[in-house]
């Protein structure tokens, strides 16, 4: 009986595999990706590669990015909202 292999820190990973380590989706982690400046597209139609040391710091750029993502939408609902609602007059 052989023991199971164990995950090396340079296992290649896919999109999808990192996306679910991090929580998300492939699709949310690709606009991650294409917002950061931190990670480069390699090969032909903005493929990414990544390996399994780069998920621990993805993970905190990408909660860090999610949340600032999900407070911009806030703000720009709220700020939307502000500007449909009708003045309401000065107390004199």
């Amino acid at each position: 009986m052989t023991a199971p292999a164990k995950k090396t820190t340079t296992e290649k990973l896919t999109t999808k595999q990192v996306a679910e380590a991090l929580g998300t989706d492939p699709k949310t982690l690709r606009v991650f990706l294409r917002a950061s400046t931190d990670y480069e597209a390699v090969g032909a139609g903005s493929r990414y590669s990544f390996i399994t040391k780069d998920v621990g710091p993805m993970k905190t750029r990408f909660s860090k990015w999610a949340k600032d993502r999900e407070a911009a939408k806030v703000a720009k609902a709220e700020a939307a909202k502000q500007a449909t609602e009708e003045p309401t007059p000065d107390a004199e």
